[in-house]
């Protein structure tokens, strides 16, 4: 499918869901179920790897996690290119 301005039109006002995980865990039930305030999981990211930015479910970019106005946020550090992102919410439909 050829991307062209009339589809990027169609696209600029439609509201999206952005997740950024910082990583993953597998724990039992039992050991989720034991956890208390204070307790640490342990991800399976290295400090400073930052995390996956996803869009709609689907990854589209990595960011750095950073503290602004004391609120997390993400820094993007690398991204999909537009076309393809596009392609994506086209793909669902």
């Amino acid at each position: 499918m050829e991307i062209n301005e009339r589809i990027y039109d169609l696209l600029v006002d439609t509201q999206i869901v952005a997740d950024v995980i910082l990583g993953m865990a597998m724990i039992s039930v039992e050991d989720f179920l034991d956890l208390n305030e204070g307790d640490v999981i342990t991800l399976d990211k290295n400090a400073g790897d930052g995390g996956d930015i996803y869009v709609n479910s689907r990854i589209i970019g990595t960011g750095d996690i950073i503290v602004m106005d004391e609120k997390l946020a993400v820094r993007v550090q690398d991204v999909m290119d537009s076309d393809n992102v596009v392609r994506y919410f086209f793909e669902e439909k």
